[in-house]
């Protein structure tokens, strides 16, 4: 039972750790069952979209939802229903109303009437009775709109808009939109308000990864230095904020999520390789700390959520925040981060050598695989002893290139194993044969409400597209590679719509126009001069390798049949497209073997 110092879960549910009473909301989860209350008893559904680690929500539980006069008014008149946004994302890229916390007032089919993000009470008091008046009395009326609306909605779906040949004209689209919104000044993309946009960033460093380009690499260092340099970086206790709520970076919302902390690690350990600049190895490394202190799971070996913002605590200088009680951390294990965080390390692994990082992501991914994978039902969201809510396309997408990334730096053939099985899996339930692209789930996940509907996102498209095309040139099955065209095509029309959040698009049809890179490497892959050879092929100045590994214990036939050798030490060998080149017995000659042979 919820008490007024409520600070955990009250069946289920997961509320602010201060003293509140949003607990005597009568919250249900997300079910068939509240929306049959909801048609029987003639009340709209009030929808709470929550998250951990948000400071705003817990305001709105301390204040908005703690409110006698509130409390009354939507157990009376509405069916309650709260969701976790991080355990349910589907749920929130579908009703979410411009951040968190969301309230969305529902139709008892799940069409929203109104909604707003965080309101204070006396405002959501009008709201709640407005709503309560108009249900009741105009129910009619708000079907018909509702109906207007949906008719809008599939005949969006079904047609995707056409639009031009794929090309590399939609790269330089994206950093030309880059440009115009960026920060001479202060670096960062926006005005008042920034946020980290990694996937800009990493799409400035795979153009910059050919060459330098002056304009693209002061607006990659003026960025990544004011982000360590300002109140986005944790200088005490490591870690980045989520965003920056000023133009400075000096002002940060002071949540710290897996995923978004896992991008910057690799963001800022690719910049370090580019630019050759010391100090972002020092700031991947330094999150890296952040991570396997804080959000480490040492006994399972894969990483929690997020860590909750908390202002007071974060101002503390070192010494009085060695003595505060640190802010809460969300210990469910979410699939689709963990194989971000994996990829990260692997990466941060080619780039730096560190064998801990590479045996720290295996073992992440080893957990996700062995507890959250189904071979029907496919990779499971989240773990809490138990797996939960299979089948979302973002996780499968993540998981098959963190598999690819582990195979290619030479973690062994399970890898590639298993980014098979992910892969074929994704193309047999979530494809979309007809016009293109990838859904967004397994199925419906319920037959009421806009979950009933499947959608195709453009940035979860895109980072699925990217790992089939990789698989497609590790595995030599065009099938994959063939999927991810036609979905890239299917947005072709349509992805300048997104804006910046169109880099991952950007990105992948990069991948796709490249020629194919291809080294194989040759030699038992526990050995340190095996090991030395891969990452050597990953140093190379070029966007896109696809590196093989065969262990000649293993695959000595093969070998043969490729008229590929080992000598007791190993070996490398480079294909561009059709062309193959002369073995290279010495690491150090490989990355300018493959920047010297490169071609566009």
């Amino acid at each position: 039972m919820a008490t007024d110092n409520n600070r955990g879960t009250t069946s289920g549910f997961r509320f602010s750790p201060n003293p509140n009473k949003a607990g005597r909301i009568k919250w249900q989860p997300w079910s068939e069952q509240a929306f049959q209350q909801s048609q029987k008893e003639g009340k709209p559904i009030a929808l709470a979209i929550s998250a951990v680690w948000c400071h705003w929500c817990h305001v709105m539980d301390e204040t908005t939802y703690s409110d006698d006069e509130i409390i009354s008014l939507i157990n009376d008149s509405y069916v309650p229903v709260r969701v976790d946004s991080d355990q349910r994302p589907d749920i929130n890229a579908r009703y979410n109303q411009g951040g968190w916390p969301t309230l969305a007032l529902l139709t008892d089919d799940g069409e929203v009437i109104t909604g707003g993000t965080y309101i204070p009470p006396e405002d959501l008091r009008q709201l709640l009775s407005s709503v309560k008046d108009l249900y009741a009395n105009n129910l009619a009326e708000i079907r018909e709109a509702v109906e207007k609306v949906r008719e809008q909605r599939a005949g969006a779906m079904a047609l995707p808009a056409e639009g031009p040949d794929l090309s590399q004209s939609v790269a330089a689209y994206l950093l030309e939109v880059a440009s115009d919104v960026y920060d001479t000044e202060f670096g960062g993309f926006g005005g008042t308000t920034k946020f980290p946009y990694t996937n800009v960033l990493s799409l400035i460093l795979m153009v910059l990864a050919e060459g330098s380009i002056a304009d693209l690499e002061e607006m990659l260092t003026t960025t990544l230095d004011a982000m360590a340099a300002g109140g986005m970086y944790d200088n005490v206790g490591g870690g980045f904020f989520r965003y920056s709520t000023d133009r400075e970076w000096t002002v940060p919302h002071y949540e710290k999520m897996l995923e978004d902390n896992s991008l910057l690690l690799a963001v800022y350990a690719e910049a370090a390789h580019v630019t050759g600049k010391k100090e972002y190895e020092s700031v991947a490394r330094d999150v890296y700390r952040y991570l396997t202190r804080v959000l480490l799971d040492h006994t399972m070996g894969a990483f929690f959520g997020s860590q909750d913002a908390d202002e007071e605590y974060y101002r503390l200088d070192a010494v009085a925040r060695g003595a505060a009680k640190s802010p809460n951390v969300d210990t469910a294990i979410y699939s689709g981060w963990n194989a971000v965080t994996a990829s990260a390390l692997l990466r941060a692994f080619q780039i730096f050598g560190d064998t801990d990082m590479r045996d720290r992501a295996t073992a992440t991914l080893d957990f996700v695989w062995d507890k959250m994978w189904d071979p029907g039902s496919g990779l499971h969201h989240y773990h809490d002893g138990e797996a939960h809510l299979p089948g979302l396309l973002s996780d499968a997408a993540r998981m098959i290139g963190a598999c690819l990334d582990a195979y290619e730096s030479g973690c062994g053939e399970k890898w590639l194993d298993r980014s098979l099985k992910t892969a074929q899996w994704l193309l047999a339930n979530l494809e979309n044969e007809a016009a293109g692209g990838f859904f967004d789930c397994l199925r419906a996940p319920g037959s009421n409400g806009l979950p009933a509907e499947r959608s195709i996102p453009l940035a979860e498209n895109s980072i699925a597209a990217s790992a089939l095309i990789r698989l497609s040139q590790n595995s030599g099955q065009p099938r994959f590679g063939d999927s991810a065209e036609k979905a890239l095509k299917y947005f072709s029309g349509s992805y300048r719509d997104s804006g910046l959040f169109a880099a991952d698009y950007a990105y992948a049809v990069e991948r796709l126009l490249d020629p194919p890179v291809r080294v194989t490497v040759t030699g038992p892959p526990d050995e340190e001069a095996t090991v030395e050879m891969i990452r050597a092929a990953h140093l190379a100045r070029i966007p896109f390798r696809s590196v093989e590994v065969l262990d000649p214990a293993v695959h000595n036939e093969e070998l043969e049949a490729a008229g590929y050798g080992y000598r007791g030490k190993p070996i490398a060998y480079i294909c561009i497209g059709a062309s193959c080149q002369p073995a290279v017995m010495d690491p150090a000659e490989l990355p300018g073997r493959l920047e010297a042979g490169r071609v566009r």
